[in-house]
């Protein structure tokens, strides 16, 4: 059987990331709005699965973030404006690659404070980019307000979900850099079992 090659486990994976992402976006959306019809309160898996996918694919956590907004908005209802709201909105949470450029996703990983930071960079990018966009359809200052205190709960969530996933090996790891060592720890295990020849 042929190996796949990088760029096809990359598509395989996004993939995955983006099935995920409107299967769980769709049942938080619709269970939200059943079980908090009168409360001021956003349960979305979006934040967790951009995170999740810029960890492991940088930039290509763009698609997550279009499909989850995508997905939110046609779970909800949504008119025209909220569809350009939440999906160019959430391309803003890529704005935690910042701290991927200075710390580095390795440090950021396996450092609890900076993993929690990074959470809260792309919460705040993407309340940031919502509240921007909602602007142009005539919104004031004070929507960025309604944007963070309905989707403080999504924060919550998705702290929780890196803080578990980063203990399962390569969940939020970058995957060329996680292939690469499978490869290497195979090739150790391989020499040490080695028999030694005459």
């Amino acid at each position: 059987m042929n190996q796949i090659t990088f760029k096809q486990y990359r598509n395989i994976d996004l993939t995955i990331l983006v099935v995920l992402t409107i299967i769980f976006e769709a049942i938080t959306t619709m269970a939200t709005a059943r079980w908090f019809v009168l409360q001021p309160i956003a349960l979305s898996i979006s934040l967790a699965l951009i995170c999740v996918t810029m960890m492991r694919w940088s930039g290509w956590a763009a698609i997550t973030a279009v499909i989850g907004g995508m997905t939110f908005c046609i779970a909800s209802g949504a008119t025209a404006e909220q569809y350009l709201i939440y999906c160019i909105g959430n391309l803003f949470t890529l704005l935690a690659l910042i701290l991927v450029k200075v710390f580095g996703k390795e440090k950021i990983r396996t450092n609890t404070w900076r993993l929690l930071l990074f959470g809260l960079v792309g919460y705040i990018g993407m309340v940031l980019g919502r509240g921007i966009v909602s602007m142009f359809f005539g919104g004031d200052p004070m929507t960025l307000v309604v944007y963070a205190t309905t989707d403080i709960m999504s924060l919550v969530f998705a702290e929780v979900i890196l803080l578990l996933l980063r203990k399962l090996d390569g969940m939020i790891e970058d995957q060329k850099a996680y292939l690469f060592r499978l490869d290497r720890e195979r090739k150790a295990e391989q020499e040490t079992y080695m028999p030694e020849q005459d």
